[in-house]
C-alpha cells in the first residue's frame, strides 16, 4: 500500500509541476503579481480539497499550539518554495530546475539521522559531494539557450532550501506525540500559503502591476490550472505527510525526489525540447548519481 501511495504522489507531483506549473508559468506569467494570483488560486483549491480529505477521514481537530505553529512556518517555507521555484522555471530550463530542487532531500534525509538517530552510509556522504558537483556546474554563461544565469542559480537554491525545510518539518511533525492532527497542519499550512499569496498580490497591486492572467480571456486558463494544480499538490502533500511517519527518511526522500528528478528530466527534454550544454550534461549526470548513491543502493 506504501509503495502505491509513493507512486501515485510522484505521479501528482509530475501533473501539477512538471506539466502544469512549468506550461503556465512560460505562457502565461508576465510579472510577480500574476505568479502570487495563480499561487493564491492554487493554493486555495489546496487548502479545499485538503480540508475535504481530513473531514471525509475524520481526523480533523482542534490543532495544538504545536501543531499551529509548525504549520504557520511550514506555510511560509511552502509559499518560498513555489514561489522562486516558479519564478526560476520562467527564466530557466525545466531539467536543470527540477535537478537542483529534487537534490534538496539531502537536507531531510540528513536530519533524520541528526534528529532520529537514522544511520547514514559512507555512500550517502558521497551522493553530497555529487550533489555539490552537479550544483557548480549548474550554470553555463555560454549557453544562452538553457538560460541558466546567476539569476535563475540563486532563485533555485532559495527554493532548494525552502523545499529542504519542507521535507524536515513533514518528519518532525510525523515523529511527534501531535502526528494525528496531520489533517489540521496541512489545512493551516495551507490557510497561510494562502494569505501570504493575497498579501504579496496585494503590494504588487499597489506598485502599479497589472494582473494579465485574470483578464477577461485569460481568466478559465487561470481557473483550469489553480483547479488541477491544486488539487495534485493538495494529494501530494497529504501521501507525504502520512510517508514521512511510517518510512525512514534516508529511503522516502531520495526515492520520491529521485524518481521526480529523473522523470522531470525526460520531460524537459522530450517534451520541452531543451537544449543542455555539455558542462550542464555532466551536472545532470552528476545529480542522477547523487540520488542513486543517497537511495543507498550500494550495501
Amino acid at each position: 500500500m506504501n509503495v502505491f501511495l509513493l507512486f501515485f504522489s510522484i505521479a501528482m507531483n509530475l501533473l501539477s509541476c512538471a506539466f502544469l506549473r512549468n506550461d503556465y508559468c512560460k505562457r502565461e506569467i508576465r510579472n510577480p503579481r500574476d505568479l502570487y494570483v495563480f499561487n493564491a488560486c492554487s493554493g486555495a483549491v489546496s487548502a479545499v480539497v485538503l480540508l475535504l480529505i481530513s473531514l471525509i477521514m475524520g481526523d480533523f481537530c482542534a490543532p495544538s499550539l504545536y501543531t499551529l505553529v509548525l504549520g504557520i512556518v511550514f506555510g511560509v517555507a511552502t509559499a518560498l518554495c513555489a514561489v522562486f521555484g516558479m519564478m526560476a522555471l520562467e527564466t530557466g530550463p525545466l531539467s536543470y530546475t527540477n535537478i537542483i530542487s529534487s537534490c534538496s532531500m539531502v537536507i531531510p534525509a540528513l536530519s533524520g539521522a541528526v534528529l532520529f538517530n537514522e544511520t547514514v552510509s559512507v555512500w550517502q556522504y558521497v551522493g553530497i559531494a555529487f550533489m555539490v558537483v552537479s550544483f557548480s556546474l549548474a550554470v553555463d554563461k555560454k549557453n544562452n539557450e538553457a538560460g541558466t544565469s546567476l539569476k535563475w542559480f540563486l532563485l533555485c537554491m532559495v527554493a532548494f532550501f525552502s523545499n529542504g525545510a519542507i521535507g524536515v518539518m513533514q518528519k518532525i511533525h510525523q515523529n511527534s506525540p501531535h502526528k494525528e492532527e496531520l489533517g489540521v497542519f496541512l489545512v493551516i499550512a495551507f490557510t497561510v500559503y494562502v494569505v501570504f499569496s493575497i498579501c504579496m498580490a496585494l503590494g504588487y497591486r499597489k506598485k502599479g502591476l497589472a494582473c494579465t492572467v485574470a483578464s477577461p480571456e485569460k481568466r478559465r486558463k487561470l481557473i483550469v490550472y489553480a483547479v488541477i494544480s491544486g488539487f495534485g499538490v493538495a494529494a501530494c502533500n497529504q501521501i507525504n505527510m502520512y510517508l514521512t511517519g511510517v518510512m525512514p527518511a534516508i529511503i522516502f526522500f531520495p526515492v520520491f525526489n529521485g524518481t521526480v528528478m529523473l522523470l522531470t528530466t525526460l520531460i524537459g527534454i522530450l517534451v520541452w525540447k531543451e537544449k543542455l550544454s555539455k558542462k550542464q550534461w555532466v551536472g545532470i549526470a552528476a545529480g542522477g548519481a547523487a540520488i542513486l548513491l543517497l537511495c543507498d543502493i550500494i550495501k
